[in-house]
């Protein structure tokens, strides 16, 4: 790809992006909420009001600015970055890579004001991203990705009052039910019905614990002894069924 071809792709990532934050909009009033925060470890973005989630989404850090040294840094060349909000960018630097474009190669480049929404553009158009975000704080700008983007549901709680359980994260909440195996890695495809009004957080299993499911058609006493249920708050749930990463 040369230069002139690389910025025909640029352009169109950027415009691109701006339709989907448009969508976004549309769908989730992103700029009504008034308080955001993200969690890396977790690798979510969550928008709240009155100390109560909204909406969460499912996040890629693309790579962030400084107003010290004004320069753009992509994300995995940030240290700072835990590896599970960072690795899947390494696409990006791929395709540069692929395409000889210093600029999705460098580690670092000059900040024109313009660069770290530019590359995040690019970054998602590479990664089919939902769409995206930029954190301000003291020091810069974090610019970060959706892979996925949800409405967290509160209204269910006024129906299982009874199914309580205290969270050590959250305080009180609302017992669900998942696999040991989505515990300990949520980005992978999630099994379960589909919520209604009913069950807002339906049991939930990966897919080799869905091998025992087919084998029986249900869950019964004869396939639930193969699998191991661990309970979680409602929060936790959403959280990491945020996650999700359908294949």
């Amino acid at each position: 790809m040369n230069r002139e071809q690389f910025e025909h792709f640029r352009h169109e990532a950027v415009h691109q992006l701006m339709a989907l934050n448009e969508e976004c909009e549309k769908a989730f009033k992103i700029s009504s909420w008034p308080r955001w925060n993200y969690d890396l470890d977790e690798g979510t973005l969550t928008f709240s009001r009155n100390e109560k989630p909204g909406i969460i989404a499912s996040i890629q850090v693309v790579g962030s600015t400084s107003k010290s040294g004004k320069t753009w840094l992509w994300a995995w060349a940030n240290s700072n970055f835990p590896s599970n909000v960072k690795d899947p960018v390494a696409a990006v630097r791929a395709f540069g890579d692929a395409e000889a474009i210093p600029i999705l190669t460098e580690g670092s480049s000059p900040d024109d004001e313009h660069i770290g929404w530019e590359m995040t553009a690019v970054a998602a158009k590479i990664l089919g991203s939902k769409g995206a975000y930029r954190c301000p704080h003291e020091s810069g700008i974090v610019y970060v990705v959706y892979s996925n983007i949800r409405f967290v549901d509160e209204g269910f709680e006024q129906t299982q009052r009874a199914k309580g359980i205290d969270c050590s994260a959250h305080g009180s909440g609302f017992s669900t039910y998942v696999c040991e195996h989505l515990i300990t890695n949520p980005k992978q495809e999630w099994f379960s019905r589909d919520p209604d009004d009913s069950n807002r957080w339906p049991d939930a299993w990966c897919r080799a614990c869905d091998a025992f499911f087919l084998e029986e058609g249900e869950w019964n006493d004869k396939n639930e002894k193969k699998v191991k249920i661990k309970i979680l708050c409602h929060r936790c749930y959403e959280l990491k069924r945020a996650q999700e990463e359908p294949s």
